[in-house]
């Protein structure tokens, strides 16, 4: 780890707004050094998506809830308005001296207020209008190197993923009892299906895995192992008892302790990337995220997929399949290679941070 500069008082108050899962992750480690470093801070949580306000409560923090997640196009312009307005109301009584976010919402209550935002985006322009009613708006944006469009000189790469926020070595030890506590026995394979609901803002379009498809995997997956579902969406009674059991903040593990992770999840494919377990991704953003396209073309760390393609998915889940071993040993070399070659995105934050608030 680098030396970086100190923040500027150690009594610092930082708002954090949160609208996914994955954004708790993400920025609830740059909490955590901003918290060591005597800061104070807040969040803006977003009941009804899926578990940001239960992992925002098993990190013990304090929380708003700003919003409600909308569950369609009218609902998430209506969710937006309202949370536009709850997180300037937030802003004004909290007085932030910085406010982090990958949301539209932290970045508008910021600029009315001329309250220094940074707005991390992988997605960047590709997730369409969330990121142009944001990001041009924000005093720093922050992606991955892997976003090769350049967004002016507001614009700060990281050399890594967002999934190293939260999943780097030297933050994430995956738990050993996570396949004692699942009920799975010594020498049976566990699989994760993971299964997108699609009600996100850049989602509207977008589409994922038959009910059908869904059958037929776990026609291939059952006889070899047990088979375990992550699922953004209420399951129907016959898949019900199948429902990942623990709770969401030991997600990593069970995914750290997959022997293969297939969904049509964007992000989950992706941490199981970076922990090192094969995954394979079927949906329509197969091949439109330059940071997941870097980690298969690259790395060889997922395997994305169109709906167009599905012979070519099935094949490739039997092709897997027939060979878990080697496809793990593959993963595990290019997650080191990866590793070897990343640096510490939480680092480049802390940088940032200073930068702005200085």
């Amino acid at each position: 780890m680098r030396a970086l500069r100190p923040i500027p008082s150690p009594m610092m108050k930082v708002l954090i707004d949160a609208v996914h899962p994955a954004d708790v992750w993400t920025l609830g480690a740059v909490e955590d050094r901003l918290l060591d470093a005597g800061a104070e801070t807040l969040w803006l949580s977003r009941p009804g998506k899926d578990s940001v306000v239960e992992l925002i409560e098993a990190r013990g923090r304090q929380h708003v809830r700003a919003s409600k997640a909308g569950t369609n196009t009218l609902g998430l312009a209506r969710e937006l308005i309202v949370r536009d307005f709850r997180a300037l109301r937030t802003v004004r009584r909290f007085r932030p001296d910085l406010v982090l976010t990958r949301s539209p919402a932290g970045v508008h209550s910021a600029r009315l207020t001329r309250t220094p935002v940074i707005y991390d985006t992988d997605d960047g322009h590709v997730a369409g209008l969330l990121f142009w009613v944001a990001g041009p708006l924000a005093n720093i944006i922050a992606s991955p190197t892997a976003t090769k469009k350049s967004y002016g000189r507001k614009h700060r790469r990281y050399r890594g993923y967002k999934e190293l926020f939260y999943l780097h070595p030297d933050r994430f030890t995956p738990d050993p009892s996570i396949r004692s506590d699942l009920g799975v026995v010594d020498g049976q394979r566990l699989f994760l299906l993971r299964l997108t609901a699609f009600t996100a803002s850049h989602d509207r379009s977008e589409a994922g895995m038959t009910r059908a498809q869904i059958d037929r995997l776990l026609g291939k997956l059952s006889p070899l192992g047990r088979v375990i579902i992550s699922s953004e969406s209420d399951l129907p009674p016959d898949l019900a008892d199948m429902r990942v059991p623990t709770s969401p903040e030991r997600f990593h593990s069970v995914l750290a302790a997959a022997d293969l992770v297939i969904g049509d999840s964007q992000t989950v494919c992706s941490e199981a990337g970076v922990i090192g377990t094969p995954s394979i991704r079927y949906n329509t953003w197969a091949g439109r995220h330059p940071y997941q396209v870097e980690l298969e073309e690259r790395w060889g760390l997922t395997r994305a997929f169109l709906l167009s393609d599905e012979s070519d998915f099935f094949a490739e889940v039997d092709r897997v399949l027939g060979d878990l071993p080697g496809a793990q040993a593959t993963h595990a070399e290019g997650r080191a290679r990866m590793l070897e070659w990343c640096g510490d995105p939480v680092d480049d934050l802390m940088e940032w941070i200073s930068e702005l608030t200085s």
